[in-house]
């Protein structure tokens, strides 16, 4: 039986910029990362974007964010 990755959402953004300058933060450091709009029915611009990273990486993900004041 093959292992599927398990995903885990460490951060809600609040726009969609907000969201690409994360996961670029993330990226850039070795992560990692997706985003999923929490809203079907709201447009892109108006909508919460989950940031999702692998669980097993959660952590040291959230981390980074406190480090670059982005998550408190």
């Amino acid at each position: 039986m093959a292992h599927t990755a398990q995903w885990k959402v460490i951060y809600i953004a609040h726009s969609e910029k907000n969201a690409k300058a994360i996961l670029s933060l993330l990226e850039r450091e070795g992560f990692m990362a997706r985003s999923k709009q929490v809203y079907r029915t709201v447009s892109s611009e108006e909508n919460d974007y989950e940031i999702m990273v692998l669980g097993s990486e959660a952590m040291e993900a959230q981390q980074l964010l406190i480090e670059n004041n982005l998550l408190l």
